[in-house]
Order: structure tokens, then sequence, then C-alpha cells
């Protein structure tokens, strides 16, 4: 509960937020803590705690807890049925009031919090493996729906973009194969982690499916990983520079959406931030601090590689009323990183310029 409240006490405080089930959740257990011993209450605590920080900027470590080591305390079907029952509900949880890592909607909905999901689903699946084969057709079909529904909506995402060759259509699909490379491959690490026979069926049909020499390949997929690779890997790290402006943490605005175009996020912070009152001068100084200290080291031989936060910056610049403005509210010693740096060059590029390239960039790739 205190690393919930320390990453996103918006959870708790604000009325916008309240109805979705994790949310519910999280607030019944602050009014009435749950006994760790009851090992269902446990669960759907962490459950809840995973879901509703693993978006923010300092997600909680129960990760493990969710996937394995819960599980391991599985022995009998009248205790793993309901646990399963809550990782079926968690699939329709709603992740847009705690997470901006998202695109699309609905059916088509691609997040990171589905990659969350599939490790879940699999701690389950090696659950029943263990206790009754019965169980597994259940958890088996649920796993290999969400890789058809996912695949789905990627190709949906990339014809879109081949029918109307846009910026929105490219940021679209580049964030819908982040998604879909980090579900896949959380999936691929379960797999491992639990050992899962090469007989095994749903190892057959899903595992690797992301990868070239797997003969589970799915061309879809593949492609996506393709081009994560090549073009947008290095934008989608843990962001741990943006971890120390506690500012960022006050409201579910400020959460950070899929790397690299971050024009947006940064003049947001700026007009629905700063000016209304959410985030002090000092918060923007730290904030800007962090983002051309977590540049330099993303960049450390002047090789661009990782190019977002230089994007969030100029959002902030042109939202604060230019150069100069933004000089107002930094340090000398800052001024001096974004006049003299590689962050000069990479921040004189417009935003329109720099989304034209990248619609270019990608054609090139999918064609």
């Amino acid at each position: 509960m205190e690393l919930v409240y320390n990453t996103a006490p918006f959870v708790f405080e604000d009325p916008g937020v309240s109805g979705f089930p994790y949310v519910s959740i999280l607030r019944s257990a602050k009014a009435s803590p749950p006994d760790e011993s009851d090992l269902f209450s446990y669960f759907d605590l962490c459950l809840a705690s995973h879901f509703a920080s693993v978006g923010t900027f300092v997600p909680t470590d129960v990760d493990l807890a969710i996937r394995e080591k819960l599980w391991a305390g599985v022995h009998e079907e009248s205790t793993f049925l309901p646990m399963w029952e809550r990782v079926v509900s968690m699939l329709g949880w709603d992740e847009s009031p705690v997470s901006k890592r998202f695109v699309g909607e609905g059916r088509l909905k691609l997040s990171g919090h589905q990659g969350e999901w599939l490790t879940v689903a699999m701690g389950a699946y090696a659950a029943a493996l263990r206790i009754n084969s019965t169980l597994l057709p259940d958890v088996r079909v649920a796993i290999e729906n969400e890789i058809k529904r996912e695949e789905a909506a990627l190709l949906v995402l990339k014809d879109g973009f081949l029918q109307d060759p846009n910026p929105e259509s490219m940021k679209a699909y580049l964030a819908g194969a982040a998604a879909v490379a980090h579900n896949l491959g959380d999936l691929d690490r379960m797999f491992d982690a639990f050992f899962i026979e090469d007989t095994d069926v749903l190892k057959r049909r899903v595992y690797r499916s992301g990868h070239e020499d797997s003969r589970n390949v799915r061309p879809v997929f593949q492609e996506a990983g393709r081009i994560y690779q090549t073009l947008i890997a290095s934008e989608n790290h843990r962001n741990f520079a943006l971890r120390a402006p506690k500012g960022l943490r006050r409201s579910t605005l400020f959460l950070l959406p899929f790397g690299l175009f971050l024009d947006d996020w940064g003049t947001l912070l700026v007009e629905r931030g700063f000016h209304q009152g959410i985030l002090n001068e000092g918060d923007v100084r730290e904030i800007i601090e962090a983002l051309v200290t977590g540049w330099k080291k993303l960049n450390p031989k002047s090789i661009y590689t990782s190019q977002g936060y230089s994007r969030a910056l100029v959002g902030i610049r042109e939202a604060l009323g230019g150069q100069e403005a933004l000089f107002g509210v930094v340090p000398p010693v800052l001024r001096r990183d974004l006049e003299e740096s590689g962050l000069r060059t990479l921040m004189n590029v417009g935003k329109q310029e720099f989304e034209r390239k990248w619609v270019t960039k990608l054609r090139h790739a999918l064609t």
C-alpha cells in the first residue's frame, strides 16, 4: 500500500479514477488491510497494486508474487479456481487511469498491461500443470485468444498506416509494436522461467511467435519485432531518470506515453501542470534537469540513439514561450547543456519536421 501511494497517490485521492475494480480493491484495503495469510485476498491486493503502478514511474515490486510465489501456495482446485477467475476478470480492467502506454480501444487496444496479464496467466498455467491437467484447457484458450487478439489489433494499425501514412497513424503503429514486443517478451520469459516442456501444447503454439527462427512465428509479430528492434527499442527503457522528480507523481495526467514522440507530453507538463498550479517552478526545473541528465546517460558518446527526452524538452520550451523562457527556469549549468551539447542540435528540429521524417522512415521499414 505504501509503494502504491508513493508512486500513484492519485489512485487514493482522485475522484476521477473511482469505480475501477483495482482502485476499489486498493481503497478497500486502505480502509481495512487484508490478512496476508488469506491467500486470495492477498493475491487480489497484489494484483491491484501491480496493475495500478506498472505504468507509473516507480512500479511496485510485487510482480514476482503474482507470477510465481503466490501460485506456489496453490495445491488444490478449490483454491485455484477463484484466483483464476480473478485473473480472467483482470483482462477486462481498464488501464487508462493509471497508464498512458496504450493505443486503440476495446478489442483493438494494445497495452503493456496485457503483457503483465500474460505473465500472471502463465503463473496459473504452471500451477494447473502441477495440480490437475483438467484445469489447463481454460487457461490455454484464454492465453491463445489474447495472442490472436493482439495479432489482429496490430494488423489493423499496420493497415491504417499504409492506407494513410501520417504522423498519427505512424505513432499508433509504433506504439502497438512496442506494446506487442513487450508482451511477447514477457510471455516467452515465463515459459523459460517455469521450464515448460517443448512438447507442451501451448508452448508449441505461442512460444517465440515474434522470432524468425521459431516454428510458431507469426509474420505480423515478426515484422513488428524487427521494426521495434531497429527503430525504437532504445526509446522504451525504464526511465530511471524520471523517478526523481516527485511532481510527476501528482496526477495521472503526467504519466509517460510510449517513448520517442514526447513533444505533447512536455507541452502538457507546462500547460496542464505548471499553468494550472499542479506543478510549481521548482518542479518544472527538476523535471528539466532529469530530462537533460537522462538524455546524457542514454547518449554517452554523442551517438543519438535515444531522442525522446529531447522531444519532451522541445515541448516544454515551446509551451513556456521559447528558449529564453526555458533558460529563465534552469540554473547556468543546465543552460550550458542545452546550448552547447548535442541536445541543441536535436532541439532545433521542429515537431512537424521530426514526425514527418519518422513517417518516411516507417514507410520504408514496412515496404
